[in-house]
């Protein structure tokens, strides 16, 4: 299905479509079919509290931010890692310092578009060599603009 970028209530949909196709459980995560800063980053999660229980046969998941941690060395959220430094990352992708490596979809679009390189902990190297190929193809590039959700700075308020 094609995102519609209609926020909460298309979480919502995603959820009926998942569940007719037999899903037990949809894991809405922060900004799910959202777009740049118009709805809330756990907006989507907050509608599942406001439909009566039972009404859906499959159970949603809320999942806060998700991040590489250094100190922590896996993949973590804020409800399981202590440490609340900003990884530092250089021009080059490389680790400088710093704990949580906070890299949004939008972040990841930004650095492929311009020939960045992405951290190596963010992705599997096949995964990044198969993204690397497509944005390097484009005929016409397009200009990938951050919003507040994407850079992460909502995750290090909090």
């Amino acid at each position: 299905m094609e995102m519609r970028y209609a926020g909460p209530r298309e979480a919502l949909l995603h959820a009926v479509f998942r569940q007719n196709y037999g899903c037990s459980h949809l894991i809405v995560g922060r900004d799910h079919a959202g777009v740049g800063d118009y709805y809330g980053p756990f907006d989507a999660q907050k509608i599942f509290a406001e439909i009566p229980r039972g009404a859906l046969a499959l159970q949603p998941l809320a999942m806060d931010w998700t991040f590489y941690c250094y100190e922590c060395g896996s993949m973590a959220s804020m409800k399981t890692c202590p440490h609340e430094t900003q990884a530092k990352i250089d021009d080059e992708g490389r680790y400088q310092g710093g704990a949580r490596l906070l890299l949004s979809g939008t972040l990841l679009r930004k650095l492929m578009s311009e020939g960045k390189p992405v951290p190596s902990e963010f992705s599997k190297p096949e995964v990044i060599a198969i993204l690397k190929e497509y944005y390097d193809g484009l005929e016409t590039k397009h200009e990938v603009k951050l919003h507040g959700a994407a850079t992460g700075e909502a995750a290090r308020r909090r």
